[in-house]
């Protein structure tokens, strides 16, 4: 099977889960995002799902027991609309405004990061990329967060992906975090962000990322990494000791392999989904020697 074929597996996978985030019946959570849905509906116009959302949900289709990928918040784009407008429509779930000009909302202990296209970083700082969903995928710090699709639809047609050159896809089949956009206000956000996720897949690092980790390692304080990693998770995924152990690692290898690419060294591995989420789809992705596979499952829609 070649690259297009997988990655068009992989892109029907990803709206099936999309819709089953609003359409399933068998987990209490489902109602609070169905709902939040609907009232930004009535508060914007069109609104993409984006990012690391999207990711958790390929990551559950693409584990060695498939399971449907839990996200661990909401991050939506929404256009035809400003803050000030969401926010008094949306005022009773609004917990405050993020440092990107966005708002983070909550609804029965689920979050939801919300913010109007216009206010995306990327597109602020850089004139030559349209103010449009498309744009999107070039924003990204990571490839494996360059990924954004259709919260509803427009009459007549189907849920969108914007995928530019799908920079998503690729690294999802390679199994490689690499940088994306390495412009970034948050360089220790982006490093502390790297060892989680890098920890959780057990994915490979790419050289850009192995780079830039090298690099920031001797330029980042043991007190940032730290507080970063409170601030963002609300709690510590990995410890300062690990951290620096990887970081050490990383820039360790780099010197010696520049242009290829890292594992972490072994460690026990972060859980990215709760054990009660099943996966319930019909249709999911097995990886066999890197290429997916449509299989049969029992149940759902």
């Amino acid at each position: 099977m070649d690259r297009p074929q997988q990655i068009s597996i992989l892109k029907h996978a990803l709206l099936k889960d999309v819709a089953s985030l609003f359409r399933r019946t068998d987990v209490k959570w489902r109602v609070a995002i169905a709902m939040m849905i609907r009232e930004l509906r009535s508060a914007a116009g069109p609104a993409v799902i984006f990012g690391g959302t999207l990711r958790s949900l390929m990551l559950g289709r693409l584990a060695a027991s498939p399971r449907f990928g839990r996200p661990r918040d909401l991050d939506i784009v929404v256009s035809g609309t400003t803050v000030d407008s969401l926010k008094a429509k949306l005022h009773e779930h609004v917990v405050r405004q993020t440092r990107f000009g966005g708002l983070q909302l909550e609804r029965n202990n689920w979050h939801f990061d919300v913010w109007p296209l216009e206010k995306t970083w990327a597109l602020v700082h850089d004139q030559s990329l349209e103010t449009t969903f498309r744009s999107l995928p070039s924003t990204t710090f990571f490839n494996l967060e360059a990924i954004a699709v259709d919260v509803w639809a427009d009459p007549g047609r189907g849920r969108a992906i914007y995928s530019g050159n799908d920079q998503f896809f690729d690294g999802l089949l390679d199994r490689t975090i690499e940088i994306n956009r390495e412009e970034n206000p948050f360089p220790a956000l982006c490093v502390v962000r790297s060892l989680v996720l890098a920890s959780s897949t057990n994915f490979w690092l790419g050289p850009r990322l192995s780079r830039y980790l090298s690099m920031w390692r001797e330029m980042i304080a043991d007190s940032e990494l730290e507080g970063v990693q409170q601030q963002h998770y609300g709690a510590q995924r990995i410890s300062l000791r690990e951290m620096r152990r990887c970081l050490d690692h990383v820039a360790t290898e780099h010197e010696r392999k520049p242009q290829s690419r890292i594992k972490l060294p072994p460690n026990g591995q972060l859980r990215f989904w709760d054990d009660d989420e099943d996966l319930t789809p019909r249709m999911f992705v097995h990886v066999a020697d890197g290429k997916p596979m449509p299989i049969r499952g029992q149940g759902g829609n």
